[in-house]
């Protein structure tokens, strides 16, 4: 195939991602809003954003100041949301446009990183693959800065590869553009600081080998110098606004986590206060390793198994095939990794493992420290670009050995790529266009805007969507952006920061209550009122209740 073909190829292929990121993006707003597309957190920032673009300053709720929010992608809202107008909706379609074009971008680095080493179809079919992958599609439309961030730290890695990483004299100014790449890594989300560790590692590791002099390996600071120079002044800023050099959001999902133990019953409540044991380390790791079964070209495998579980009433057992098909892979990559060791055709595929130290480097981080399960999806989607650059590698050496075998078998292997093929893009249609109500958020937005005076201050520990779109005063009060809000959470005195802040009514999840106010069901039942879903066809499990009428027992 000539290098024109091959072009239009991958024009197609980007132009086919484009229009099927748009598409999911440009869907009903309640859709988007209610079936799993745009999380909570995510009106956490289109708030903070709207605020800033008004003239109200870094806060949420117009009241306290926050740094609970990564900047960057904050900061390219704020322009979005000032020449917007009043639309609350208009803005939250022109961000997902953005997130829908930065995933095309990676769509591309995927393949140009890949076709360093591996022929045009298998980088080709990779980059395709993650385009139009479900797990790509859902957190890309998430309203969250987690597609932009990975197209940055795609971009870093992609330079690295090409100017800094083969280059046997360094220029000051590859060095120094790596720096400012990795700066705005970390500016676009914090633990872009780990993409960092894992490349001057590497790059160290590189000029070791090489036996470089002090004189030859010192051009090297000039890559802090650019992380500093990008990074350095919202980090002084945090640390001088908040006291600690971790974003308010971060200290806060960390005691959350902790907090959260019995709702996702992987601890007690206690280890808000006494810090993580060795259970609910190992149960973060586990589910971490769990979530690497949504890596793009091997999730819709995954998904069959738990479906077939689901269908058979048989999930113990498929659970097991899922777990072992897991190692099995696990396996098979690993010992592809050893061949390509062996094989000086192939060794230089393992120039890209400072991406799998990143990935090992986050694994850790949020399996032993910051923890925050039920936002690993999210949090894990750097790790699912490095799968899917491993994968082009993999289908490389699957199309060698195809050629290498006899008639019958590689009609064989075409049945089940066919297979494979059709259940993936089946998989991928479903789940990105489904319809079917995850989040309650908007619907007890709307419950607030229709059963709360517009007076009424209301404080809501998952406050997002009901702070962006209520037109009465909301509070938060778990603290991702109101570190007053955490500090009332660790001194188990939330009733007290309520009253404090004048507040009229608390809404939340009865669970979640339950674990902050210490009360047992039939206390929060004798005052509370429970809010149902707009369609009233099932409870949402949420309530709301004013303090002053809470009887504590």
């Amino acid at each position: 195939m000539g290098n024109r073909s091959q072009a239009l190829l991958i024009l197609l292929v980007i132009a086919v991602s484009l229009v099927f990121h748009a598409g999911v993006a440009f869907q009903d707003f309640e859709v988007l809003a209610r079936n799993g597309f745009l999380y909570d957190d995510s009106f956490y920032a289109f708030q903070i954003a709207r605020n800033i673009a008004q003239g109200d300053g870094m806060t949420f709720d117009g009241i306290h100041s926050t740094t609970g929010f990564q900047p960057l992608y904050v900061f390219i809202l704020v322009p979005i949301f000032f020449f917007s107008g009043s639309s609350p909706v208009l803005p939250i379609y022109i961000a997902l446009a953005f997130l829908a074009l930065s995933t095309c971008l990676t769509t591309y680095l995927i393949y140009r990183i890949a076709r360093r080493y591996v022929g045009f179809a298998a980088s080709l079919l990779a980059a395709l693959i993650w385009s139009l992958s479900p797990i790509v599609t859902r957190q890309s439309a998430n309203g969250l800065e987690t597609a932009f961030a990975t197209m940055v730290i795609a971009s870093c890695a992609y330079y690295y590869l090409e100017r800094v990483r083969p280059a046997e004299k360094q220029s000051a100014s590859s060095l120094l553009v790596l720096g400012l790449l990795l700066g705005t890594a970390v500016l676009s989300r914090i633990d872009g600081i780990l993409l960092v560790l894992a490349i001057l590692l590497d790059y160290l590791f590189i000029l070791r080998r090489r036996k470089a002099s002090a004189g030859e390996a010192l051009p090297v600071l000039l890559v802090p110098a650019g992380i500093l120079l990008i990074y350095g002044p919202w980090l002084l800023f945090n640390i001088i606004e908040s006291g600690n050099a971790l974003q308010d959001s971060g200290s806060a999902t960390r005691y959350l986590s902790l907090a959260y133990a019995p709702y996702f019953h992987n601890g007690s409540g206690s280890l808000a206060s006494s810090g993580p044991d060795i259970a609910f380390i190992w149960s973060h790791l586990i589910h971490s390793l769990k979530t690497m079964k949504a890596i793009p070209p091997v999730h819709v495998i995954f998904h069959s198994i738990e479906k077939a579980g689901s269908a058979t009433q048989s999930q113990t057992l498929f659970n097991t095939i899922s777990n072992i098909t897991g190692l099995l892979l696990i396996g098979v990559a690993g010992s592809s990794m050893f061949r390509w060791k062996k094989d000086s055709s192939r060794s230089n595929r393992l120039q890209t493992g400072f991406l799998l130290l990143f990935g090992g480097l986050m694994l850790l981080s949020y399996s032993s420290y910051i923890f925050g399960s039920y936002f690993f999806v999210r949090y894990y989607f750097p790790l699912y670009f490095t799968g899917s650059i491993i994968f082009a590698f993999m289908l490389q050496d699957l199309f060698d050995w195809y050629r290498r075998r006899s008639k019958a078998l590689r009609v064989i292997t075409a049945s089940a790529a066919v297979v494979y093929a059709s259940a993936f893009l089946y998989f991928s249609w479903s789940q990105s266009f489904r319809s079917f109500p995850v989040y309650p958020f908007y619907d007890i937005a709307k419950w607030v805007d229709s059963n709360v005076e517009r007076g009424e201050t209301v404080g809501v520990l998952q406050c997002g969507t009901i702070g962006y779109f209520s037109k009465c005063q909301v509070i938060n009060l778990d603290g991702k952006v109101n570190r007053e809000a955490l500090k009332a959470l660790k001194e188990q005195d939330l009733i007290g920061y309520a009253e404090k802040e004048e507040i009229d009514i608390i809404i939340d999840h009865s669970r979640i209550l339950e674990i902050f106010l210490d009360l047992s069901p039939v206390d929060l039942e004798e005052s509370c009122t429970a809010i149902p879903w707009a369609s009233k066809r099932r409870p949402t499990g949420w309530i709301a209740f004013r303090p002053q009428d809470l009887e504590i027992n």
